[in-house]
């Protein structure tokens, strides 16, 4: 751990300290925390790590804590053959949920600008959100998360948001010019096609 310009390290091995925290001396223009380990073999057996899982899990908790840099780096000789898992890369998206959208989405041509925010509560309970539709006939996403953790089949996080985006559009149409048939319109019309991104933190 890099911290107040000091490096501390500590061992353990099958949860127990090795020893005490380590004072390893001064360092300049660093901070954060580097974690090495390896598979104890008489747990894991010949466990064998598969970057390209490892690689989207570390970008995933990128952009979901929005301004965290994590640089990530593997040797070569892991990376299968056809794996376009990179070597090298520092995922850092100051944005969060917004930049990782965008960055997913490319040069896609989108209806309207990208409609992202975020909520935190007293109680630090978080929710952020990034949705947009794009442009073409190519089918849409739903990544969520419930404390970082996928959530691929739905919660009340999703349905909330579903709600909440067809009440919106709904009021909209009905503000803007009395569309009398904005009630007709569905989960589905609002869902269909639509790139979300959506994050919760709950106790």
């Amino acid at each position: 751990v890099a911290r107040d310009k000091q490096l501390y390290a500590q061992r353990f091995s099958r949860g127990h300290p090795q020893g005490g925290i380590e004072n390893r001396g001064a360092v300049a223009n660093r901070r954060g925390t580097t974690v090495r380990f390896h598979p104890d073999s008489d747990i894991f057996g010949r466990a064998r790590f598969r970057p390209a899982q490892l690689y989207r899990m570390a970008r995933s908790k990128a952009y979901l804590f929005k301004g965290v840099e994590i640089r990530w780096s593997c040797d070569t000789a892991l990376i299968g053959e056809g794996d376009d898992t990179p070597a090298a890369a520092t995922l850092h998206y100051p944005g969060g949920l917004s930049d990782f959208l965008t960055s997913t989405l490319g040069d896609r041509a989108l209806i309207g600008e990208a409609f992202a925010g975020d909520k935190e509560e007293a109680t630090r309970e978080r929710v952020e959100w990034a949705v947009t539709w794009p442009d073409d006939n190519d089918d849409g996403f739903m990544h969520a998360y419930c404390n970082t953790i996928p959530t691929p089949n739905g919660g009340t996080h999703e349905a909330g948001l579903r709600t909440a985006l067809l009440r919106g559009i709904r009021a909209y149409a009905e503000m803007v010019g009395g569309q009398k048939k904005a009630a007709q319109i569905t989960a589905e019309d609002v869902m269909g096609g639509a790139c979300i991104m959506l994050s919760v933190f709950v106790k």
